[in-house]
């Protein structure tokens, strides 16, 4: 049965837009999920290195401009020109899935265009989107998790962007978060072959100016040093 992931994620993509805050889709997210009858993956989640004793308070991630990933949902309102992305993981049946997208948040024209984002945010959300399709086309049998780094970092190097250092994908099922690690760059001492039947979930996080972070005092958000960044991740599995 397919994951109704994709489906919340499209309904809180189209949900950004001026004026709206990060709380006002954690709260949308949790009533999918009721609706979708599918319980929320990282809400209380307590990863072993990072984040709170008490473990992630919402629902999905929201990350903003400089914030890459794990940034929690605020009060803050989104402004013209913000690069918003929205990362959620649900488990059904004691599966689970996990995904994200970035979306730019600005005045949308008579077209259904949205205005107000720079060309370089543009650049950033649309070469990362390819990254993700280029990074999905590898995830088969015969491959390792190399060929999937591969062809995210020659997206990254085609655009002139930056891959975020140390952070990547996972395998997933019956935990959120499993073996093998999915890299975003090539590194072959990481490398493993991709077994039929897994599932991984790939997520490529490019940044404008630098692939270097930290993470901010909340002990969850982290953030580029320099720039903006943008995250699209996608469940597969390997056949």
């Amino acid at each position: 049965m397919e994951s109704p992931l994709a489906n919340i994620l499209e309904v809180l993509g189209k949900m950004v837009a001026l004026g709206v805050t990060g709380k006002q889709l954690d709260e949308t997210a949790a009533a999918l999920c009721r609706l979708h009858n599918v319980k929320p993956a990282f809400l209380g989640y307590k990863p072993p290195n990072f984040g709170s004793k008490e473990g992630f308070p919402n629902v999905i991630c929201v990350s903003v401009n400089e914030e890459v990933i794990h940034g929690i949902p605020s009060d803050r309102k989104f402004e013209e020109g913000d690069v918003v992305k929205l990362d959620m993981g649900i488990e059904k049946d004691g599966e689970f899935d996990d995904g994200a997208i970035t979306v730019l948040c600005g005045t949308v024209d008579e077209k259904g265009r949205i205005q107000g984002c720079s060309a370089t945010a543009r650049k950033l959300v649309a070469a990362t989107k390819e990254a993700l399709t280029a990074g999905v086309a590898q995830a088969k049998v015969g491959n390792t998790t190399h060929d999937i780094a591969k062809a995210v970092e020659a997206v990254a190097k085609k655009y002139d962007l930056h891959v975020i250092h140390g952070y990547g994908g996972h395998g997933i099922g019956r935990e959120l978060h499993m073996e093998p690690h999915i890299p975003n760059e090539e590194d072959g001492s990481l490398e493993k072959k991709l077994e039929a039947g897994i599932r991984v979930a790939i997520e490529p996080m490019l940044a404008t100016n630098s692939g270097y972070t930290y993470v901010a005092a909340d002990g969850w958000t982290v953030k580029v040093r320099s720039g903006i960044a943008a995250h699209f991740e996608q469940t597969v599995e390997i056949r």
